[in-house]
């Protein structure tokens, strides 16, 4: 799992199930439920302490089964309904590869590194945001004054 500390706290933004390069059906089946409850136990913890952008924020989680790497991304929509999205399923190039093989490998990693930094950023901007408008609540004076 990828780790961020804000505010003293622990938030994971990416799970990871994995498994052996010899799996059967049923454990990379278990495994994509196992790897759903991390992601949505991960989006509940954040929703309760923070409030990203319906639509925007999202957790990452990739399942690495046999020779596939699959990411999904777990989204909290409009209507506060978890929706659970296959962004790309690639094969890991385990042993030497053809070159198409390897660069859907390399482009499922930067669409890894790009969907973490935007989550990053989203999350210290709502903190942000929120510690704005606690400074200025306490500084409004009160009516005795």
């Amino acid at each position: 799992m990828f780790i961020e500390v804000i505010d003293d706290k622990l938030y994971e933004l990416i799970f990871v199930e994995s498994s052996r390069l010899i799996c059967n059906e049923n454990k990379k089946n278990d495994d994509k439920i196992k790897l759903w409850r991390e992601m949505n136990d991960g989006m509940a913890y954040i929703h309760r302490n923070y409030r990203p952008e319906k639509n925007e924020f999202g957790i990452l989680g990739i399942q690495i089964a046999g020779e596939m790497m699959h990411i999904n991304i777990l989204i909290k929509d409009i209507d506060d309904i978890h929706r659970l999205y296959c962004l790309r399923s690639v094969e890991i190039p385990v042993q030497q590869s053809n070159k198409k093989i390897v660069l859907a490998f390399i482009e499922a990693l930067l669409l890894i590194r790009n969907i973490l930094i935007v989550n990053i950023s989203l999350l210290l901007h709502v903190i942000k945001v929120k510690s704005e408008c606690k400074r200025k609540s306490s500084t409004i004076p009160s009516d005795s004054e």
